[in-house]
């Protein structure tokens, strides 16, 4: 895919900052990455029907279709695509001048626009000037096997086991407060879902799930109608183009986004964040993973593009530690990443590292740079039986077995 003439011309408007260090290991190289990435800022993915239906005002006019990458998406991608690029020319696992080689790195991404775009971006400020080709396995508007997230396994205990943790999930978020806010923020009561119908109101208590198999798992209700409405809201916020409040001048109070994320990251975690449900969903990407870092082969920068949900169901299949990331209401955000890292010791062990990377909303909303002094967030994340400082062959190997059997 071929960037256009006008994204070409944003991409000649950036400056080349200079870049900080990021994490790194006394006495130890860093070997070889893999890195797992969210594309970035899209429009939102529902701008009818239902969601139109759910409140009356009217929602934000968008200069691309539904669920395509923005300008301003694609602007954002090429800070981190530098950023990044920088990074690891400084820990020399690519090299200091020119264009990778095949041997140096390698892209795919998920054959939807917003996540070969994104790859297009994020390879343009890595490597500027470079011919790098981004790996399009499927058709353009199909889903790569790899990305998507959808239910391998057709066994009916399984399924009904799906069903009860999903139903569990949801007790324990306890979404019903944070479903109030929404319907108050949207006015959801005066909309023309609710004429003639009183009491009208979102409630967690009138979900519906399904965990078939090819199918994603999936919510319908008061719940995904909320989730449809708070991601609108997000992305309208990072989108930023009026410099006014988000939700019709009504988001101004950081309790409110506060409510709306936990809508936001409470459904993701109900779908793709409950252990077995999990590993079924992000096999392929699991053993994509695993058999990028056993291949004496691989390129030694390996980027995916792929989707939240990807993310969420590698780190609950995982079983990562709970984690936050400062300055950011998403737990899986727009243009964020995981950075597998392996690094080798002195004495020749390895050990891996797992990382969050990701754009801060202020940075996202104000398309800020990536630099020195302004980079992105960065989490550690620990990874169960494994020490502060990362695992070890076996024990990464272990985990990664365990994930996926």
């Amino acid at each position: 895919m071929l960037l256009t003439t006008r994204c070409a011309l944003l991409l000649a408007l950036l400056s080349a900052p200079t870049l900080s260090p990021a994490a790194e290991m006394g006495g130890a190289a860093l070997e070889q990455v893999v890195l797992l990435s969210r594309h970035n800022l899209r429009a939102p993915l529902v701008s009818s029907g239902a969601l139109a239906e759910a409140t009356p005002h009217a929602w934000v006019n968008w200069d691309v279709v539904a669920g395509e990458l923005t300008t301003k998406g694609g602007v954002l991608e090429v800070y981190m695509g530098r950023y990044l690029g920088q990074w690891l020319r400084r820990q020399q696992v690519l090299p200091a001048t020119g264009c990778p080689q095949a041997g140096d790195f390698h892209a795919l991404a998920n054959s939807l626009q917003r996540t070969q775009a994104t790859a297009q971006f994020f390879v343009a400020g890595a490597f500027p000037g470079c011919h790098v080709t981004v790996e399009q396995r499927r058709p353009l508007g199909t889903m790569d096997p790899l990305f998507d997230p959808v239910i391998h396994r057709d066994d009916a205990g399984f399924q009904r086991r799906a069903l009860r943790a999903m139903h569990r999930a949801e007790a324990k978020a306890r979404l019903g407060p944070d479903l109030q806010v929404v319907e108050a923020v949207v006015e959801h009561a005066s909309s023309p879902a609710c004429a003639g119908r009183s009491p009208c109101a979102l409630a967690v208590g009138d979900s519906q799930f399904r965990a078939e198999a090819g199918r994603e798992p999936g919510i319908s209700g008061s719940l995904a109608l909320a989730n449809g409405m708070v991601d609108a809201l997000l992305m309208e916020d990072y989108q930023n183009s009026t410099g006014s409040a988000a939700g019709w001048g009504r988001l101004r109070d950081d309790a409110q986004w506060q409510a709306l994320a936990r809508v936001r990251n409470g459904y993701q975690d109900i779908l793709f964040g409950t252990p077995e449900l999990a590993r079924d969903v992000a096999a392929p990407l699991l053993e994509h993973i695993s058999a990028a870092f056993a291949d004496p082969q691989a390129p030694r920068v390996s980027l995916m593009v792929g989707h939240d949900s990807n993310i969420g169901a590698v780190l609950a299949a995982l079983g990562a530690s709970d984690y936050t990331l400062p300055g950011q209401l998403e737990r899986t955000p727009i243009g964020g990443l995981l950075q597998f890292e392996r690094w080798r010791g002195e004495s020749g062990a390895a050990r891996y590292r797992l990382a969050y990377v990701y754009p801060t909303r202020v940075q996202l909303r104000n398309a800020l740079p990536l630099t020195d002094a302004q980079p992105p967030g960065r989490v550690e994340l620990t990874l169960p039986g494994c020490a502060q400082d990362g695992c070890s062959d076996v024990q990464f190997e272990r985990l990664l077995h365990s994930a996926v059997n």
